[in-house]
C-alpha cells in the first residue's frame, strides 16, 4: 500500500559512458587482486581489539576498576568509552559519567590500562555488566557495505517472500515470512524480539532487530517494511521488496560496528490500516530511545521505461511542481524511487539523497516534502511512516509510486516475474548506504565482562535465542517444554491466544542442565496458542495447538 512522490530537490541521474577496453581489464585484475584479501582488510584497517584482563571491585569505596589490554594493528591513537548495563546487556545505559583513568581521545594502544568508576547511587550492583569500547579514525568505507548487495542475492530471497500471506486467507504463509524474518535477525550482535498485535480475534507479531550503537545508544535509526499482504495475492511488489530489502541491509549491517543504534522492523497488518506500526508507537518505543529518521520501505520493485507509464494524484503538479517538471520532463516514464517526506522531515530527505548520488549514482531518485503530515495529500500516507510523522518524528517513504505506476497492485499478477531485479537492488543499496551514513559507522572492538567474580562474556553479548521442544503439539492436557541448553536461570513461560489475551503465566527455576518443566492446558478451549518463552534476556516463542 502506498503512492507516487515529488520533489524539492532536483532529479538525480548519472548516466556512464562507456570506458575504453582496457579500462575494463584493469578493473577485472584489480577485483581479482581484491578477492584474495580477507574480507573486512580490503577497504580499512582492522579494527583495534580490547580484552578486560581483571574487574576489581572496592565496595568500600563504591568503586570498580577495570583493566584492560588495548591493541591496535597500526598502533593508531584510539578513542576509548566505558558503559555499563544494569539489565543483563539489553542496553548499556547505565550512569557512568564519574570515570576516570585510561579513556576518552587519544588513548595510545598499551598493556595494563585501566578506568575506575564510582558507582555510587547504582542499584544491584551484582547484576552490572561493565563494557569498553575503542575506535581508531580508520572509517568503514560504506561503498564495501553497499557492493555486497547482489542482485543474485535479491533474486533468490525474494523468491521466500514473495508467497501469498495474509491473516485470514493465507495465515501459514504469513508466519513463515515471520519466521524468515525472525531468523535473518539472529545474527551475532543483533537482539531480536516478537511483538504481538492483536487486530480482532486475529495476531501476528511485530519483528523486531536491533544493533545496539557503541557511543550513542540511545539514538535510534529504523530501516522498516510491512510483510503481509491482501488475501490471494503473491504481493511480489507490495512489500516482498520492502522485506528483502531490509532483510539484506540487516544481514550486511550486522558485519560492522556504528555509532548510533539500528532497529530493523517487519511491521504487521499494515494492509489493516497500519495497525502494526500503530502498535508498535504507541506501546514498544522505549522511553530512552530517541528515534531520529525512519526509512520505511514500501514496493520498490516496480520499474518502467515506457514514457506515460508513471501518473501521479489529482493535484499534484500543484503542490510539487518541481517534481511534476522533472517528471514531465522525462516523458513520465516510471523509472526513479520516490523519496516522500515531510517538510519536518527535509534533514532525512537530504541524508538519503546524499547516500543515494554517493554510492548508488545509477539510481534516479525524486524527493518531495509533503506539508504537515501530508493530510492535504491523503495518498502520501498510504504506508506505516505515516505513524512516525504523527508521533513527530522525521520519516521517509521510499517508493516505487504503488498504484500510479504498478498495473498489478493489489491483483494475482503482482509476481516475481514483473519485478524489475535491478531496480529493487539499487534501491536496496541506497537505503542500505543512508542506514549505514546516519548510523556512523566505527572502526571498533569491543569487550565485556559481568559483576561480581569477574565473568568475562562471550563476544555475542546481546540475547541469543532460546531453543526449545515442545511436546506434545498438538496437547491435550499437559505441555510439556524442554530447553536442552537450559543455563539455570529461572524461566519465564507466558502462553497467549491469538485475541492476544494471556491465559497461562509462571517462572520456573530449575537447575543447571534440568530444563524440563510441564503445566496443563485441559481447561483451554481449542485453538491455536504463542508460547514464549524468556531466560534472562534469551528469548523464543512457538506456536502451540491445543485439542
Amino acid at each position: 500500500m502506498h503512492c507516487s512522490a515529488t520533489n524539492i530537490d532536483p532529479v538525480r541521474n548519472t548516466i556512464h559512458s562507456n570506458q575504453p577496453m582496457f579500462k575494463g581489464i584493469l578493473l577485472y585484475l584489480f577485483l581479482l587482486l581484491c578477492a584474495c584479501i580477507p574480507f573486512h582488510t580490503a577497504a580499512q584497517n582492522a579494527p583495534p581489539s580490547v580484552q578486560i584482563t581483571n574487574v576489581i571491585l572496592d565496595e568500600g569505596s563504591a568503586m570498580i576498576t577495570v583493566e584492560y589490554d588495548l591493541i591496535d594493528p597500526t598502533n593508531d591513537l584510539c578513542t576509548v568509552m566505558f558503559s555499563a548495563s544494569q539489565n543483563n546487556s539489553e542496553t548499556f545505559l547505565a550512569d557512568v559519567t564519574t570515570v576516570t583513568g585510561a579513556i576518552g581521545n587519544n588513548i595510545a594502544p598499551a598493556s595494563g590500562l585501566s578506568i575506575s568508576w564510582n558507582y555510587t547511587g547504582i542499584p544491584s550492583l551484582g547484576s552490572v555488566i561493565v563494557k569498553v569500547v575503542a575506535y581508531d579514525d580508520n572509517t568503514p568505507d560504506i561503498q564495501e557495505m553497499v557492493d555486497q548487495v547482489t542482485e543474485q542475492i535479491i533474486q533468490d530471497r525474494l523468491g521466500y517472500i514473495a508467497i501469498p500471506r495474509n491473516h485470514v486467507a493465507d495465515p501459514d504463509g504469513l508466519q513463515a515470512v515471520r519466521d524468515s524474518i525472525w531468523n535473518t535477525f539472529s545474527m551475532p550482535g543483533f537482539q531480536r524480539s516478537s511483538i504481538a498485535v492483536p487486530f480482532g480475534a486475529a495476531q501476528a507479531d511485530n519483528v523486531v532487530g536491533r544493533k545496539p550503537g557503541c557511543v550513542n545508544e540511545a539514538s535510534t535509526f529504523i530501516v522498516d517494511a510491512h510483510y503481509d499482504a491482501v488475501a490471494n495475492v503473491p504481493g511480489a511488489d507490495d512489500n516482498a521488496t520492502g522485506v528483502v530489502a531490509t532483510m539484506s541491509i540487516a544481514r550486511i549491517l550486522s558485519q560492522y560496528n556504528f555509532k548510533n543504534s539500528l532497529r530493523f522492523l517487519g511491521f504487521s497488518f499494515e494492509e489493516q490500516g497500519l495497525i502494526g506500526s500503530q502498535h508498535y508507537v504507541l506501546n514498544s518505543i522505549p522511553a530512552w530511545e530517541q528515534i531520529n529518521g525512519v526509512l520505511n520501505m514500501e514496493m520498490i520493485g516496480f520499474y518502467s521505461d515506457e514514457p506515460n507509464s508513471q501518473e501521479v494524484p489529482q493535484g499534484f503538479n500543484i503542490l510539487f511542481p518541481d517534481a511534476t517538471t522533472a517528471i514531465e520532463a522525462n516523458e513520465n516514464r516510471g523509472d526513479f524511487l520516490t523519496v516522500v517526506g515531510n517538510v519536518a522531515s527535509q534533514a532525512l530527505i537530504n541524508s538519503y539523497l546524499t547516500a543515494s548520488s554517493t554510492y548508488v549514482s545509477a539510481l534516479r531518485t525524486i524527493a518531495l516534502a509533503a506539508p504537515g503530515n501530508s493530510e492535504i495529500v491523503p495518498d502520501l500516507r498510504r504506508s506505516d511512516h505515516a505513524v512516525f510523522w504523527d508521533s513527530g518524528r522525521q520519516a521517509l517513504m521510499l517508493t516505487d509510486g504503488s498504484n500510479f505506476r504498478n498495473p498489478n497492485y493489489h491483483t494475482v499478477n503482482d509476481a516475481i516475474a514483473t519485478i524489475d531485479i535491478p531496480f529493487l537492488t539499487n534501491c536496496t543499496k541506497a537505503t542500505l548506504a543512508a542506514a549505514a551514513l546516519l548510523a556512523e559507522p566505527i572502526n571498533a572492538g569491543m569487550d565485556t565482562a559481568s559483576l561480581p567474580g569477574f565473568t568475562r562474556l562471550p563476544e555475542r553479548y546481546e540475547p541469543s535465542p532460546l531453543n526449545a521442544v515442545v511436546a506434545p503439539n498438538p496437547a491435550h492436557d499437559m505441555i510439556t517444554v524442554q530447553l536442552p541448553d537450559h543455563n539455570g536461570k529461572q524461566i519465564f513461560a507466558e502462553l497467549v491466544g491469538l485475541s492476544g489475551k494471556t491465559v497461562y503465566r509462571n517462572t520456573f527455576q530449575s537447575t543447571i542442565g534440568n530444563g524440563i518443566f510441564t503445566f496443563s492446558v485441559e481447561d483451554l478451549p481449542t485453538g491455536s496458542y504463542l508460547l514464549k518463552l524468556s531466560i534472562g534476556t534469551r528469548t523464543t516463542t512457538l506456536k502451540v495447538e491445543v485439542n
